[in-house]
């Protein structure tokens, strides 16, 4: 999604980028199905979607600062490609963190 998708939403005035410093939820009817984005793994399930990770996003920062040494913030770790990055945060989802029990439904 992009500055200006979200801009109906925002509240204030926005950055040079676009992107507002804060936002209203958005309404029920433009949210996915959740079913859709929910994976099965045996008899609990695990949200895997981004807004399920971005809802936690705390936890995913905690995570990977205590399972992979990463600081988020960290210029060098910005200055990163992203595809490594967000394959740390989905293996995540993998393996026994604060993130996974959070995002699994019993």
């Amino acid at each position: 999604m992009t500055a200006e998708d979200w801009a109906p939403y925002g509240i204030g005035e926005p950055d040079a980028d676009g992107w507002f410093p804060d936002y209203r939820p958005v309404p029920e009817e433009l949210r996915p199905a959740e079913s859709a984005a929910v994976t099965p793994t045996g008899k609990d399930t695990v949200d895997t979607s981004l807004v399920a990770l971005v809802s936690h996003w705390r936890l995913v920062v905690a995570d990977l600062a205590l399972h992979y040494h990463v600081d988020l913030y960290d210029p060098a770790v910005l200055a990163r490609p992203w595809p490594g990055v967000r394959t740390m945060i989905f293996s995540l989802l993998d393996s026994d963190t604060r993130l996974r029990a959070a995002l699994t439904r019993r």
